[in-house]
């Protein structure tokens, strides 16, 4: 720990979930490591109750951790346990005692509350794992709590990438704010052993979790007998005390508790996590694969991660989750579902057992609490540590941002939203040219600092309308400069114009003749940690195009490469992003503009091998996500003041592709620019002839694009807005 970390004052978290500490089960079992991850990050982290403790088996290790403490449910007026709409207010009394830095709250209705809430919504980090999939299942209202909820609150947390992704693609709000926090498993976890049966004994498969039909816990207890038909030794163990009714099967809680005695069953009652977890060492098989209907989930089961990281090879379902974590050729995934079936299987896979204990315990290393800690730590240190500051003073700086389309502010946004010292405002413009302009006076008024997203009409009005003692920002990004309002901009009055790259300064000056206005570069930013996510299987065999409209874009470049990649290689596709061009009515009712891209998409139909292999998709804030299955992003524009696309891919680990165009080579180098088609085409085809050579590719791009980390740009626009 380095002197600036001593200095800073511990992080304090207050964390509630929705959840019942004297059962044990997956959510119980959550609130636990959570708290025992937040404890490793060096926060203080108070644990609220929902309920009165009486089985102390999970308490007793909250107990023990340092920097932990533990708040009662306190007056509960008669019920048994904290509900919802109580729990989130019994949230803000603490707060409202001692000021928490971060709220983290587990379920949907509560977390409904808490992020409802104008004091705790802005920190609170929210996690809701029962999201409906696929998203037909969503009703319309309660879709619209959801991103009631995600809006409102500070960050979302997932469990796994794919969980992420759908969330993003189903909640446009989840954009930019959703984390993945994976179940976690206590590290001691994986350096316990227990002694398995010797080779030539009977085989010991174990079960530990609660009773429920959809878990085929039933299932499992009829093993013995199928195993003893097929001359198959197998003792089943059963940990867990909880037997889950069935609305629709009322009768099945009764089955189960008597079949927990069936032959071959050694049922042990309900035990602590951790004699569990012994217990569960001893044996050769973790089962846990569960009803088909449940192969759609985008979650993992905490158990299912505990039997590995114990060396007990875990049954489970062929699904996609599993899929990626053991891969294809795991040997006990249950194919079959009869009681038969998996006997089979585990006769099957009797023989690999040995080999397979240390393989599975490598493969859910990730799931540690000390890995999540880390996560945890840096998910911290990147939404708070960078940009919030003392307040000046008692007077906060009033910004506003004022513009029709904020889609590159949102990074700039992130950063003041952060700050202590500013309180953010905006001015929504309907279009470039038409607002209401009671509102803009009102919040001119107001302000201290006004920022134009573009410079367009919107700085046309508040370079004329400014009051003496504000700054006025201005950012300019490209086709402002053909603008016929740009001779009404007061030039005079903006106290900062802001380009995205050098070519950029030089038109303006050249356009305009504003040699006296104070110009600065400040580049797009890029959230690296956002973007940063795991690659879906051959990308590298999948071209992005992000935008098509101007015809500058260069579509027909992007096609010429695919068909010129498709004769290599039938495997390559074109993932066409964005808007289409009838969607912009401005170019749709040019004339030259029209007549070219019917020309584009009749090539498109013509071809058998285009038309097969380019997938136009829709506009989305969910870019993370998309850029997953994206190996290479494509620049073939032949004017750009920027383009934040490939730099967003760079950060995804995409390799980006350019054609040669002024300016390119000041913002993005030149080891990625090529002058034609076909050279193009060959460095794609080297990169993909070598899987190492594509990942040092990658490598390189991610490194390079550091330099338009939102820290940094962040740290350009706060000199640029706070200084006097």
């Amino acid at each position: 720990m380095d002197r600036t970390d001593e200095a800073r004052p511990a992080r304090t978290v207050l964390l509630y979930g929705d959840v019942d500490l004297n059962i044990i089960d997956g959510s119980s079992v959550w609130l636990v490591s959570m708290a025992e991850a937040l404890s490793r990050t060096g926060s203080r982290v108070c644990v609220l109750l929902k309920t009165e403790v009486t089985k102390t088996r999970l308490l007793e290790r909250i107990a023990e951790l340092p920097g932990v403490e533990i708040a009662q449910p306190g007056d509960t007026a008669g019920m048994e346990a904290l509900q919802p709409r109580v729990a989130a207010q019994r949230m803000a009394q603490l707060d409202a005692e001692r000021p928490f830095d971060v709220v983290i709250a587990r379920g949907t209705q509560v977390a409904a509350h808490v992020a409802n809430s104008k004091v705790l919504g802005p920190k609170s980090w929210l996690y809701i794992t029962d999201i409906a999939h696929p998203s037909s299942r969503l009703s319309e209202t309660d879709l619209a709590m959801l991103r009631r909820t995600v809006g409102q609150c500070r960050r979302f947390f997932v469990q796994t990438e794919a969980a992420r992704s759908y969330v993003e693609a189903t909640i446009p709000e989840a954009a930019g704010k959703t984390l993945v926090l994976t179940p976690m498993v206590p590290d001691e976890y994986f350096d316990l052993r227990g002694d398995s049966p010797a080779t030539g004994r009977k085989l010991s498969a174990v079960y530990s979790g609660k009773f429920a039909k959809k878990w085929r816990t039933l299932e499992m207890c009829a093993l013995p007998t199928a195993g003893r038909e097929q001359k198959f030794a197998l003792a089943v163990t059963m940990i867990g005390d909880k037997f889950q009714h069935d609305h629709q099967d009322p009768s099945w809680s009764a089955s189960m508790e008597e079949a927990v005695g069936s032959p071959g069953i050694d049922w042990l009652g309900g035990m602590s996590r951790d004699a569990a977890a012994k217990e569960v060492s001893r044996h050769d098989v973790g089962l846990s694969w569960r009803d088909g209907s449940m192969d759609a989930s985008l979650e993992i089961s905490t158990k299912v991660l505990e039997y590995a990281a114990l060396g007990v090879p875990p049954m489970v379902n062929r699904n996609a989750q599993h899929l990626e974590l053991f891969g294809a050729d795991y040997p006990l995934y249950v194919d079959d579902d009869s009681t038969e079936g998996v006997v089979n299987a585990l006769l099957n896979a009797r023989d690999n057992l040995a080999e397979l204990k240390k393989t599975v315990s490598n493969r859910v290393r990730h799931y540690s609490i000390s890995s999540a800690a880390a996560r945890l730590k840096a998910y911290f240190e990147r939404s708070e540590a960078d940009y919030v500051r003392s307040p000046r003073g008692k007077q906060k700086t009033r910004v506003l941002i004022a513009g029709h389309d904020l889609k590159f502010a949102g990074e700039l946004v992130s950063v003041l939203e952060m700050r202590d010292d500013i309180e953010l405002a905006f001015d929504h413009w309907k279009s470039l040219h038409v607002h209401d302009v009671q509102e803009s006076e009102r919040l001119r008024d107001w302000a201290d600092v006004i920022i134009c997203e573009w410079c367009g009409p919107n700085a046309v009005w508040y370079s004329n309308n400014k009051r003496r003692r504000q700054k006025l920002i201005v950012r300019l990004h490209m086709f402002e400069l053909n603008g016929p309002w740009m001779k009404d901009v007061a030039a005079d009055n903006i106290d900062s114009l802001i380009c995205v790259s050098s070519l950029y300064v030089d038109r303006t000056r050249a356009s305009t003749g504003w040699t006296d206005t104070a110009f600065r570069v400040i580049p797009n930013a890029v959230d690296l940690m956002d973007l940063r996510r795991s690659k879906e299987p051959d990308h590298r065999f999948r071209l992005g195009l992000v935008g098509i409209v101007p015809m500058r874009k260069r579509l027909d470049r992007a096609l010429d490469l695919l068909e010129e990649l498709l004769q290599e290689d039938s495997r390559y596709t074109l993932h066409v992003r964005g808007r289409m061009p009838w969607e912009y009515a401005y170019e749709w009712k040019k004339p030259f503009q029209r007549e070219a891209y019917l020309e584009i998409f009749d090539r498109i139909g013509r071809s058998p091998a285009l038309r097969d292999a380019v997938v136009f998709e829709p506009f989305g804030p969910d870019m993370a996500s998309w850029l997953r299955k994206i190996g290479y992003v494509l620049s073939p524009s032949s004017d750009e003041s920027f383009h934040l696309a490939p730099a967003e891919g760079m950060a995804s680990g995409s390799v980006p592709l350019f054609w040669e165009r002024p300016g390119v080579d000041d913002i993005f180098s030149n080891r990625w620019t090529r002058e034609t088609t076909s050279q193009v085409r060959a460095f794609v085809s080297a990169l993909n002839s070598s899987p190492h050579a594509y990942a040092e590719e990658s490598r390189a791009a991610a490194e390079y694009v550091q330099r338009f980390d939102m820290r940094s740009t962040g740290e350009q626009w706060l000199e640029e807005i706070l200084s006097s």
